[in-house]
């Protein structure tokens, strides 16, 4: 019996993860890589194959369901991540033959399930003979189905965005989730400027362009570990994507506020306020720590982390609570309050392909319920005068818009407080909100998608 190679026990070892436990991909990755002593060749194919499975997974199981007697849902998972792999090698991997990936897919199940190895190879052998032959769904006949078959996404999560958007806007969603996510790092700008830290990383052979949103924001190629590039030590940057950024500034923290961040972990907005107060601040001793709240103690590490990395941990005051039961009386009010909230994450699926995949739409309601928790239990904490501001990394409505709209028609001591003031010089450039709030898709600027949602207490 030939034995399959180890890159490829590895990506199986974590597609089987991914699906049956929701384990997240990049974790699950790391781990197995940690545990593995792999040349550096095949943990690069390992990473590969896991990714690329992901994020066609949808149009891999298209040619699946096609040549196959029985429901996909029917086989067993090993053989299902084994056959996903032979297919995502012979639509993609041109380098590696066909005959290969199935004979390397039928050893990883006999490896495991020894009696399915003849339906795997048969399958196998039946679509790489075939697969040309069959068409993807045609655009003209159902844009849905196409869009979700070719760009490989789920049918009910293209079928919203087709809704609100249209063809050409959702196919260019679709499209760039499908494309690996760049490393955009966030220049600390209490201990060093963008244009210094990109020359030492470009001295470092490190390709620099500055961010199109954000004036602290590098975008960087051909990187490998970050924590390894010129500067990572020393708490010159943290990594965080552009729109992301754009959270902090709508903030807008100054000098002797009071700011709470409510679902902070693992810190990386609850450093950029206090990098920027501190920035306003000229004098240390105008500034207020910054309370970063997570009900996570584990994200309370990484704060901690985060903090003393980026030399702010004295203006970080991590605090292990549930946001939603902290209480004025206990904590006072608030200058500046910041519900982060944990959403559905359609916003990152060119980083997280795994979630496409585990998101149902049932998982809206819940989700829904929990950000208006959220919201109910920052309205409490604002001192009249002050900003709540909302943000996820969504774009569903259910949880941007419609719940902007319920927190004003809920809070009648609120009133939506426009963007445009707040926002950094490059994003004034290139944004329009929609006040009191402002979507970015990642189809624009080649960012996270994400909605940010302002609204200030009446004095």
């Amino acid at each position: 019996m030939s034995t399959p190679s180890r890159a490829r026990v590895v990506a199986l070892d974590v597609l089987v993860r991914v699906e049956q436990e929701r384990a997240y991909a990049p974790l699950a990755l790391d781990g197995a890589l940690s545990a593995t002593r792999l040349s550096r060749r095949d943990r690069a194919l390992a990473t590969q194959l896991v990714y690329g499975v992901l994020r066609w997974q949808g149009r891999i199981d298209y040619y699946l369901q096609h040549f196959s007697h029985r429901p996909l849902t029917k086989v067993s998972p090993v053989c299902r991540a084994a056959l996903r792999l032979a297919v995502y090698q012979t639509l993609f991997l041109k380098s590696v033959p066909p005959p290969v990936a199935c004979s390397e897919s039928v050893a990883l199940v006999k490896a495991r399930e020894p009696w399915a190895a003849g339906f795997v190879n048969a399958l196998c052998r039946h679509f790489a003979r075939k697969w040309q032959e069959l068409s993807l769904p045609a655009a003209a006949s159902d844009p849905v189905k196409h869009l979700a078959v070719v760009h490989s996404h789920p049918e009910w999560m293209v079928e919203r965005w087709h809704g609100w958007w249209g063809f050409q806007e959702t196919a260019a969603i679709c499209q760039v989730n499908n494309e690996p996510a760049p490393v955009t790092i966030r220049v600390n700008l209490t201990r060093t400027r963008p244009a210094e830290l990109a020359a030492r990383l470009e001295a470092a052979g490190v390709q620099v362009e500055p961010g199109k949103l954000s004036p602290a924001a590098l975008r960087l190629a051909g990187v490998g570990p970050v924590q390894e590039l010129p500067g990572y030590a020393e708490g010159h940057f943290q990594v965080q994507d552009e729109s992301s950024q754009l959270v902090a500034w709508i903030v807008d923290p100054h000098p002797g506020q009071r700011i709470i961040d409510l679902c902070a972990g693992p810190g990386g907005k609850s450093t950029h306020l206090a990098e920027l107060a501190l920035e306003r601040a000229g004098k240390i001793g105008q500034v207020s720590p910054v309370v970063s709240v997570d009900i996570h103690a584990h994200k309370i590490r990484l704060i901690e982390e985060n903090a003393r990395r980026l030399g702010l941990d004295g203006w970080i005051r991590p605090l292990a609570k549930d946001a939603r039961t902290i209480a004025p009386e206990e904590h006072g009010l608030f200058d500046a309050v910041l519900v982060d909230a944990p959403c559905s994450g359609t916003g990152v699926l060119r980083r997280r392909p795994d979630l496409r995949w585990q998101r149902r739409l049932e998982d809206l309601r819940n989700l829904v319920r929990l950000q208006r928790e959220l919201l109910a239990a920052a309205a409490r904490l604002v001192k009249p005068g002050g900003a709540l501001v909302y943000s996820t990394c969504s774009l569903e409505k259910e949880e941007n818009e419609e719940n902007a709209r319920w927190f004003l028609e809920r809070f009648p001591d609120f009133e939506g407080s426009p963007l445009s003031p707040h926002l950094p010089g490059p994003a004034q450039d290139h944004l329009t909100p929609g006040d009191p709030w402002l979507l970015v898709l990642p189809s624009q600027f080649g960012t996270d998608g994400f909605f940010i949602f302002r609204a200030v207490r009446l004095a």
